[in-house]
C-alpha cells in the first residue's frame, strides 16, 4: 500500500484553518451586523468571555487515502524492450569479382562446374578467377572455393603470387548483388595434385574462403605442377 505524501496533508490541514478562519470571520460578521446598527445596541451583547470558540480540528490520520500500489504500478508508462539485433541476411548473390589489394589482384569471377572426376573445370578466362558454382557463397556457412591460374615459372598469372600472401592479409570479394566481402588470410598449405583436403568446398561451419592455385614442380612435357597451394581465409564481414 502506498500512502499520499505528508505535503498533501498539511495543504488539507490549512485549507481546513481557512474554512475555520472565514467561519469565524463570517461569524463575527453576522454577529456585529444585528447587534450594530445606526450606533443603536441590541438587546443581546457579544461576551467574548462566555463565547464557546469555534474550534477546526486537524484530519485524522485515518481520514488519509490510501492506493494500491498494483494501481500504481498500472499508472506507470510500459516501456517495451528493446527489438533483439538482427542478423544480416544470408548472401546468395554468386561472386562477379575478387580483389586482393596486396597483389593488386582485381578480377572478374566466373563460374565453374566439375568433371566427372570431380576436378574443377577452369574458367574460360584464362586471366579470370573460377568460384565452384557447387559449393557456398563467399559470406555464407561453409566453405567458398575460388580457383585461379598461377602460370607458368617466369610468366606469373592470376594467382602467381599467391605464396606471398602472410595471416591477416585481405582479400575482398564482390558479389553480383554489389556487397563486398572481406576475408582475412590465416593460413597455406600444398597438397598433392588431384586430391582434395577433408572440407573443401563444405556447406557446413563458419563462412570462410579457399583460394586455389596450381604450385609444386613443373613439369615442361605435361605443362602441369605436382601440386596445388591452398590460401584458407576467414570471413571478417563487409569490406
Amino acid at each position: 500500500m502506498a500512502r499520499i505524501p505528508a505535503a498533501l496533508g498539511r495543504r488539507a490541514q490549512g485549507f481546513h484553518r481557512q474554512v475555520g478562519v472565514f467561519v469565524l470571520v463570517v461569524t463575527l460578521g453576522v454577529t456585529l451586523a444585528f447587534t450594530w446598527s445606526d450606533g443603536t445596541p441590541a438587546d443581546d451583547t457579544f461576551d467574548a468571555a462566555t463565547a464557546t470558540p469555534l474550534h477546526v480540528t486537524a484530519q485524522d490520520p485515518a481520514d488519509y487515502v490510501y492506493l494500491d500500489e498494483s494501481f500504481l504500478a498500472s499508472r506507470q508508462p510500459v516501456v517495451a524492450p528493446a527489438p533483439p539485433p538482427q542478423s544480416p541476411p544470408m548472401p546468395t548473390a554468386p561472386p562477379v569479382q575478387i580483389l586482393i589489394p596486396l597483389l593488386d589482384v582485381h578480377r572478374v569471377v566466373e563460374k565453374v562446374g566439375a568433371d566427372p572426376f570431380g576436378v574443377m573445370d577452369l574458367p574460360t578466362n584464362s586471366w579470370n578467377a573460377g568460384w565452384f558454382k557447387w559449393g557456398p557463397v563467399p559470406g555464407a556457412p561453409g566453405d567458398a572455393v575460388i580457383e585461379g591460374h598461377a602460370g607458368y615459372p617466369g610468366q606469373p598469372m592470376l594467382f602467381g603470387r599467391l605464396a606471398t600472401l602472410r595471416p591477416g592479409d585481405r582479400i575482398i570479394v564482390v558479389l553480383a548483388d554489389r556487397t563486398r566481402r572481406l576475408f582475412l588470410v590465416e593460413s597455406m598449405r600444398s597438397v598433392p595434385a588431384g586430391s582434395a583436403p577433408p572440407g573443401l568446398a563444405d556447406p557446413y561451419g563458419p563462412p570462410r574462403l579457399t583460394l586455389v592455385t596450381c604450385a609444386g614442380h613443373f613439369d615442361k612435357a605435361r605443362y602441369s605442377y605436382s601440386s596445388r597451394l591452398m590460401v584458407e581465409a576467414r570471413y571478417a564481414g563487409l569490406a
